[in-house]
């Protein structure tokens, strides 16, 4: 153990207030504050056992890992102008909303004014104040259609050259 004010090493300190604090210190640098207690030493922390499988062993039912279900969902089409509508429905300012959700009211403007895209969370929080639906269900397929390119669309990598470095 070591005393929090000389730093000095000490086996038994005592923990003192000392402008606010509860520190522990010497015997010495005890009397700057008022002993609240006697400092015990730390315990010592468990040792972690780790155990391997052997090769072929299986894991236990408990152990096997568990298959999460990824539902994909998207904002519905005119999101802007549907949490405008609804929040001047509720007589709600801009700074009300992000204050209920959480959020900076700089974020709500620039949602409404469709220049930013929430994230699902942040669409979740606004579903539940307003109470409108913001999110729906993707099914997979038409996800992929969304997401499949037209060939008069440019990517980045339609426009970049990697040119090789020449080795000296």
């Amino acid at each position: 153990m070591q005393c929090e004010i000389c730093e000095k090493g000490i086996e038994k300190g005592k923990r003192i207030k000392l402008e606010g604090s509860v520190v522990v210190a010497c015997e010495e640098c005890s009397r700057y504050g008022e002993v609240v207690a006697e400092a015990q030493p730390p315990k010592p922390k468990p040792k972690v056992v780790e155990k391997r499988a052997e090769v072929g062993e299986r894991p236990k039912v408990d152990e096997r890992p568990e298959f999460i279900l990824y539902i994909q969902e998207e904002l519905v089409e005119g999101y802007p102008e549907l949490i405008k509508n609804r929040r001047e429905s509720l007589d709600m300012k801009q700074e009300e909303l992000a204050k209920r959700i959480n959020e900076p009211s700089s974020v709500v403007h620039r949602i409404e004014s469709n220049r930013f895209e929430p994230s699902p969370k942040i669409a979740k929080k606004i579903q539940s104040v307003l109470g409108i639906k913001l999110m729906e269900r993707v099914e997979p397929g038409e996800m992929e259609a969304q997401t499949s390119k037209s060939p008069d669309e440019l990517t980045l990598g339609d426009l970049v050259v990697v040119k090789k470095r020449k080795k000296e």
